[in-house]
């Protein structure tokens, strides 16, 4: 975040400097281009004020020599000499003597000589009345070589302030080969920032999507969060301290008073049993107790532990629990067991505990429909009306139904 900010900072200055550069050199051009129009401009007053010199010079050494002849021969009455003397003597003679035709014809062949200098004196006034125009002409261009000039002074002033505007700028412009190494450096180092923010967007739109990602995953660890809360909760309920604790511990006392009803009938009321679902900590300190299940038989000699007791007691202790373990779930599930298999519950009974054996069956029958008894003892074969009898021979097994 900051290292973009940054990045976006020193590339808005390279841009600035860039444009500042940029304009430096618009500027520079745009008044070497002002300087070159000035320069052809001053040329071409340059070139008509050296015109208009050259015709003054002209006028100067040809035409006001001829001009000043002209008006001192006017001036003076020097034009035609001879022809102004022969008529100055007629003149004078035709006082004297009047007129005389000879004269006359002289004098008219006089005064066609002097038609030759009256087209001198037409010409002289001819010149006369073109040098009006001439010296009015000249004074325009006098006064237009008097404004060009002041133009061209102007224009040079202008000149120089621009050539100094020029120096000044030249002198305060940077280098413009270290300018362009500058703006090159610059424009590497925007490419290389322009990549570093085209990664930093990428890391950006990266982030982004792990954020949506981080969301999604959050929702569902609070999704599997709460799962795992109901789960823990069916653990809870379903563990030992939970509902098959519940379970038991309901249905302990009705499976003790059922087994014990059993056992009493196997025993002749001398064993006894009870459910033990909570004992002490060895941990004396402890003032709590765990929870367990222990089973404590009692006989003539005493509560002892299951495994005291012989193999013989043992069984009617384990068939006296099965049998009312398993009347107490048939009734818990609505339903009524139809088949008791006792397998190989005889052999380890004395004669007593069998004929005890025999009497619990027969008081359980009407609770089952069908009761099967699995023995090798062939005492016990009269103590069933119908059996099943399997006999092993050399040809192989023989079943008898009996």
């Amino acid at each position: 975040g900051d290292r973009y900010r940054a990045n976006q900072t020193l590339m808005q200055q390279s841009d600035k400097v860039v444009y500042e550069l940029e304009t430096g050199i618009r500027k520079l051009t745009e008044a070497e281009a002002s300087l070159r129009v000035h320069t052809r401009t001053c040329d071409q007053i340059t070139d008509r004020l050296e015109t208009i010199q050259r015709m003054v010079i002209d006028w100067e050494s040809n035409d006001i020599p001829r001009l000043a002849e002209i008006q001192g021969c006017l001036s003076g009455e020097s034009f035609a000499p001879e022809a102004r003397i022969k008529l100055a003597e007629i003149d004078a003679e035709l006082k004297v003597i009047g007129y005389d035709a000879a004269a006359h014809d002289l004098t008219r062949r006089l005064e066609m000589d002097g038609r030759v200098w009256e087209g001198e004196v037409r010409a002289l006034e001819k010149a006369r009345a073109a040098l009006g125009p001439l010296m009015r002409e000249l004074s325009e261009i006098g006064t237009q070589i008097e404004a060009q000039r002041v133009d061209v002074d102007r224009q040079r002033d202008e000149y120089d302030r621009a050539a100094s505007a020029l120096a000044a700028a030249m002198a305060s412009a940077p280098d413009l080969d270290e300018a362009e190494r500058q703006s090159l450096r610059l424009k590497e180092q925007e490419n290389i920032m322009r990549i570093e923010v085209g990664g930093a967007r990428q890391k950006v739109l990266i982030l982004d999507d792990l954020k949506a990602r981080l969301k999604v995953y959050n929702a569902e660890r609070e999704q599997k969060a709460r799962q795992a809360g109901y789960y823990k909760q069916l653990e809870r309920a379903f563990g030992k301290d939970g509902v098959p604790s519940l379970l038991i511990e309901q249905a302990l006392p009705q499976i003790e008073a059922k087994a014990n009803e059993i056992l009493d009938r196997l025993t002749g009321g001398n064993m006894s049993v009870r459910f033990v679902t909570q004992a002490a900590y060895k941990d004396k300190r402890r003032e709590d107790l765990k929870e367990t299940l222990d089973i404590q038989i009692s006989d003539g000699a005493g509560t002892r532990d299951y495994e005291m007791f012989s193999g013989g007691e043992a069984f009617r202790v384990n068939f006296a629990i099965r049998l009312a373990l398993s009347e107490v779930l048939a009734q818990r599930a609505g339903a009524r067991l139809q088949t008791l298999v006792i397998d190989e519950g005889f052999g380890s009974q004395d004669v007593e505990g069998r004929q005890r054996l025999l009497e619990a069956n027969n008081m359980v029958s009407q609770d089952f429909a069908k009761i099967l008894v699995i023995t090798h003892i062939d005492e016990l074969k009269d103590a069933f009306p119908n059996r099943v009898e399997v006999e092993k021979t050399p040809r192989g097994s023989i079943v008898r139904v009996i």
